[in-house]
């Protein structure tokens, strides 16, 4: 029960959401504005009325006939798409979701026409017409036209047009371009991927060597 809601008519909701018949609360605060004969929890975290899609306290979209979840942080609208509490692009038309393949469950990556976004922060510089990634791990590695990145850094120096990823398991990210192997995003001094011996796949890397099965 919230202080100074209406017993008789309060209904918890879910996600810390709550209404009366005269108000709407998140988690015990009045959510001001919001509509409460038409106030539900809609997804996640959000909520709606016949006005507004609400993030806690927050109006966060006022197209509520048109805003779709995406996933448990993404969502859109007929005007923006929005991470969680804030809108991060103004192309709903085009945002998409990147995957490497169709079964794969890494949502970190998003493009829009004009940005790409690592956890729907953008990504400076990044190309979103030649993105692409390159695995399907927690070690997100991706190229375009330009660059190669590793999560949402790009790898100074690396060449996009031969950069592979060599290893992505077991806590360990490893890749090679033409010239250097890498960890994560570190060259790996000393390292020439034309040394690499045929025929044997990688086990792991470390700040020193890239290691080879038999």
């Amino acid at each position: 029960m919230v202080a100074g809601a209406d017993a008789e008519s309060f209904h918890k909701l879910s996600s810390g959401y709550a209404r009366d018949k005269s108000h709407a609360y998140y988690r015990g605060a009045q959510i001001l504005g919001a509509d409460a004969a038409t106030f539900d929890w809609l997804n996640y975290g959000w909520a709606k009325d016949r006005n507004h899609i609400w993030a806690g306290t927050l109006p966060l979209s006022n197209d509520p006939d048109h805003f779709v979840p995406i996933n448990s942080d993404l969502a859109k609208d007929g005007r923006s798409v929005y991470c969680k509490d804030r809108e991060i692009s103004d192309d709903p038309a085009h945002f998409e979701i990147l995957r490497f393949s169709p079964d794969d469950r890494n949502l970190d990556y998003a493009k829009d026409i004009h940005t790409v976004y690592y956890r729907c922060e953008a990504i400076a510089g990044a190309n979103a017409a030649t993105f692409r990634r390159l695995n399907d791990s927690v070690f997100n590695y991706a190229v375009d036209d330009q660059r190669a990145y590793y999560q949402d850094r790009a790898i100074v120096g690396a060449d996009p047009h031969t950069f592979r990823v060599l290893y992505d398991t077991a806590n360990e990210g490893c890749a090679a371009d033409a010239q250097h192997a890498y960890r994560w995003d570190s060259v790996i001094p000393n390292v020439d991927p034309h040394d690499f011996p045929s025929g044997k796949p990688v086990t792991g890397c470390d700040a020193t060597q890239v290691t080879f099965g038999p």
